[in-house]
């Protein structure tokens, strides 16, 4: 049973057998409003609160309420819409590029930063020129108030029964109860890995989906009016019984993000180990690999090793969905001139055989070496795979996975500058096996394969070759080996300007399934995505993990099947 169909099933057949007391239809409050699409003032949506603000333009809700489609598109915001005069204040504006939210939930999604589910939305003026609040007032923001207030007032426009659904014409409810606090652990809910914690819980009866980001409004303090505590959202979005709802605690994780929307720019996520988008674009290379001792998750996820244009190295600890997929950053090597001005590029691969990581380094003067073991405590040795020559000057790209030779990811492939690509199997303390797999004087296409990664995509013993070509083209070299005969190529997708944007590209394992099928992209202007899950014909399911500068990137093109972060259905058909 669907969230919406469990939320369905608690409804008494007649309409008006779900709105018993203690909730009732009324018609709503200047402050409380709901969201049309500016093309569609046929299909409304969600729930939203006018709070006090320097613009006299912001309004809160639910950030499940919003996916990544609605932050590209014109929004309107009607305040205290009901049936008899449905814009009784006039209709507000929210233009492209004015809905904030932690990109953190969009990226994980609602089931996995669930006490990040509010958003804030910046309006334009009416159409008189008069800004929202100076037409409607305002709620202020009720940050760090507790959990248990007696007397909880709680406004919500709900999905009606029949045909109606989310069209326009209906009233809000109305219903005042106590507001409580419930406490819970992970759980698998629909198949999905529900992060625990606590929530403020109430109880009105007929809160059924559409009523996502209804507010919740406490006494303000001194008495007058009330403050905004909190919006239906959270918890399974809210909820999967029509009579419990639950909100996302309103501590200061809501007002940096209302402060980042005041300011008008996108806001760091809470917490977050990853530095933003301008460090990002100084990145030189990355590395998939289990480096670290001591994992944070129980199914050891792999840690992400970057070298940075200054010489400096470091590793962020693999930790599942739930924290963003890295949890702590570990400097194992600060700024450093000889590795600023030699360090070509780096791969990371088990050459030893200790179930561990070890990393190999290409030079400037053609040196190739390798460090074993490397953990957060830095290295433990070095050894020299091949001396500085002239021929390793022209290794354009290097990755390692499980290409044939044995159980480890131990075999090295290096693309050349002729368009060559060579497979070293077996590698360890010293260069294994070298097989040629492309001959540039028969395949001069190789030239242009401007990024390879390695990663086990069709789930068996033979490791697959991502390649990003430089018309943006993505293509996968299924159960490569080296031998030309023996691997077959899926086009991921065709062509793709932003895809030229794609400067690292590198697999591993950083998701809850044991292959390595993920891939992160580090893009141009500092834009850091995991792509989770993938296969043989699929990247996987994109997960932002750092957001681009101006807080929107570029569309990009998705593969047959692939699903969006939220799709509008789950936005718009949650609670």
């Amino acid at each position: 049973m669907t969230e919406q169909e469990a939320r369905d099933a608690k409804l008494p057949p007649k309409a008006q057998d779900a709105l018993r007391s203690p909730s009732h239809p009324f018609e709503g409050i200047p402050q409380v409003g709901t969201f049309f699409y500016e093309s569609d003032g046929d299909y409304r949506f969600c729930v939203g609160t006018v709070v006090t603000s320097p613009g006299k333009n912001m309004v809160a809700s639910a950030a499940h309420c919003f996916d990544s489609n609605d932050r590209k598109r014109n929004l309107v915001f009607v305040p205290q819409h009901h049936v008899k005069v449905p814009a009784p204040h006039g209709k507000f504006v929210i233009k492209t590029g004015s809905t904030y939210m932690y990109p953190s939930y969009l990226s994980r999604g609602a089931n996995a930063a669930d006490d990040l589910d509010f958003a804030f939305l910046k309006t334009e003026p009416r159409s008189d020129g008069k800004k929202l609040q100076d037409v409607v007032g305002s709620i202020p923001l009720s940050l760090n108030a507790g959990f248990t207030h007696a007397t909880t007032r709680v406004i919500g426009y709900p999905y009606l029964p029949g045909d109606d659904k989310y069209k326009p014409k209906q009233n809000p409810l109305d219903c005042t109860t106590a507001m409580t606090k419930f406490t819970t652990g992970d759980k698998i809910v629909n198949g999905k890995r529900w992060k625990g914690g606590s929530f403020p819980e109430i109880h009105c009866d007929g809160y059924v989906a559409g009523t996502s980001g209804s507010p919740f409004l406490i006494p303000a303090s001194g008495g007058a009016g009330y403050g905004l505590a909190g919006v239906t959202g959270g918890w399974l979005t809210g909820g999967q019984n029509a009579n419990i709802s639950y909100s996302s605690y309103f501590d200061n994780d809501v007002k940096r993000l209302f402060d980042a929307a005041v300011e008008g720019h996108p806001p760091a996520d809470p917490s977050d180990v990853l530095p933003k988008a301008a460090t990002w674009t100084h990145a030189k290379d990355i590395a998939s690999g289990y480096f670290t001792l001591a994992g944070a998750v129980e199914d050891d996820a792999m840690d992400m090793f970057v070298m940075w244009s200054d010489g400096e190295l470091t590793l962020y600890r693999g930790a599942g969905p739930d924290k963003n997929y890295f949890d702590k950053e570990f400097r194992v090597q600060p700024a450093n001139k000889f590795w600023a001005d030699h360090a070509v590029q780096v791969t990371a691969g088990d050459f030893t055989g200790d179930n561990g990581s070890d990393l190999v380094v290409q030079w400037n003067d053609g040196e190739v070496t390798l460090y074993p073991s490397v953990d957060e405590k830095g290295f433990h040795g070095e050894q020299q795979l091949m001396p500085a020559n002239a021929t390793w000057t022209h290794a354009t790209e290097i990755t390692a996975g499980r290409y044939g030779g044995n159980q480890w990811q131990d075999d090295l492939v290096v693309r050349w500058s002729d368009g060559e690509l060579t497979v070293y199997q077996n590698t360890g303390t010293k260069l294994g096996k070298e097989i040629q797999a492309v001959d540039p004087k028969k395949n001069p296409l190789w030239k242009h394969a401007t990024e390879i990664g390695s990663g086990d995509y069709t789930g068996n013993d033979t490791w697959d070759l991502i390649v990003r070509w430089s018309d943006g083209e993505l293509t996968n070299y299924r159960d490569f080996t080296g031998d030309p005969t023996g691997w077959k190529e899926s086009k991921l997708h065709g062509p793709d300007k932003t895809w030229e944007h794609a400067l690292i590209v590198t697999g591993g394992d950083f998701s809850d399934n044991p292959h390595p099928d993920d891939t992160i992209v580090r893009w141009s202007d500092g834009e850091l995505t995991l792509y989770t899950e993938g296969n043989a014909t699929d990247i996987g399911q994109e997960n932002r993990l750092v957001a681009p500068p101006n807080g929107f990137s570029a569309p990009r093109a998705v593969p047959s099947g692939a699903p969006s972060p939220v799709t509008p259905s789950e936005a718009e058909t949650s609670r």
